[in-house]
């Protein structure tokens, strides 16, 4: 089997380091990062898994080997943005039965589905975390599965898909891999945003009753823009009643002290987690953004409805995507305040 890995960040450099030297396995890795490029070619991929140091040999390549066999698989780890470009640039490369697994958070896959053909994309969940700590180096920071489905004419492709992953972590398999997509949107819109506005990991976030606020009321927007869609959220691999969690009381979700406590254990299990959009600031690329909160933001909109923690989210960080505003705890104020703000005008 032909495979490529197409990124070689935080998540590409895992998934890239536990695939190279698979038998039966030809791996590619396209990275255009030449600071990870010259660190994989010195020291090869490193990767720091529990108390293991793992070293990957694996060759990294900035396009697809010229005259070579095509792919039968391509892993896209990329961040959403310029995600549809690369696609295209490597349908040619790829052998007609073969197929995309995603990683991103938000609902590019959806998007990827529709340009594609569903029987071309394989949806992926990604629930454990990863960082880089210099190029070429990683660090699995939270353990757990990926969750994978088809959403159509791809029952074969998600078998091959099912043998792959396994490599890499657990694999979970859900028939609604759509509200999977869902589900995890709402975590990855409240936990990354808030992770980049102020700058803390995710076990930090969570340990104050008012930032675990915070994140109740953006991932609470995300219920309302999914039920527009005809979407019923999927519980996450691991048992996370998503839809219980977002829901009032009143309405059959769970009370608030569980809520709370489900947060402090979500925080602890991903306590050395950083968010992705943080670092995508630090290094002054865009962040992203419109694929996570602005797509909360705009699917709401579609109902009739808004979205002002989302939409207040989307305005600071444009804000420290233009170097206005630095990553910073005071950022959760600005945040309240402006939010507030966007609710009255709602109101009136």
């Amino acid at each position: 089997m032909r495979v490529a890995v197409v990124g070689c960040g935080s998540l590409g450099g895992v998934i890239a380091a536990r695939l190279a030297g698979r038998p039966g396995l030809q791996l590619d890795v396209l990275n255009r990062n030449p600071l990870i490029a010259e660190a994989a070619a010195r020291n090869g991929l490193r990767l720091h898994a529990g108390r293991r140091w793992i070293t990957a040999r694996v060759a990294l390549r900035r396009e697809p080997p010229a005259g070579g066999p095509p792919y039968d698989a391509v892993v896209l780890t990329q961040k959403a943005n310029g995600l549809e470009q690369t696609c295209r640039q490597l349908l040619p490369a790829m052998a007609p039965h073969a197929f995309f697994v995603t990683t991103q958070n938000g609902l590019v896959a959806l998007d990827l589905a529709r340009l594609f053909g569903s029987e071309r994309v394989i949806p992926g969940s990604v629930l454990w975390g990863a960082s880089m700590l210099e190029p070429g180096v990683y660090e699995l920071t939270a353990g757990g599965p990926i969750q994978i489905g088809e959403l159509g004419g791809a029952a074969g492709q998600l078998a091959e898909a099912r043998g792959l992953l396994r490599a890499v972590c657990p694999v979970r398999f859900t028939a609604n891999i759509t509200g999977a997509l869902w589900s995890k949107l709402a975590i990855t819109a409240s936990f990354t945003s808030l992770g980049a506005l102020s700058g803390l990991r995710f076990g930090e976030l969570t340990r104050r009753p008012s930032t675990r606020g915070l994140i109740l009321a953006i991932a609470g927007e995300v219920l309302p823009a999914a039920s527009g869609e005809g979407v019923r959220l999927e519980p996450l691999a691991g048992g996370l009643d998503v839809r219980r969690f977002l829901l009032a009381r009143g309405k059959g979700g769970y009370p608030a002290p569980v809520k709370h406590l489900l947060l402090r254990l979500l925080g602890w299990k991903h306590r050395r987690t950083e968010s992705a959009m943080l670092d995508s600031l630090r290094r002054g690329r865009p962040t992203e953004i419109d694929f996570i909160n602005g797509a909360v933001v705009k699917t709401t909109a579609r109902s009739g409805l808004e979205a002002p923690w989302n939409r207040a989210v989307c305005e600071l960080v444009a804000r420290m995507e233009s170097g206005r505003l630095p990553p910073q705890e005071s950022n959760l104020g600005l945040l309240r305040e402006r939010a507030a703000e966007l609710g009255a005008q709602v109101q009136a």
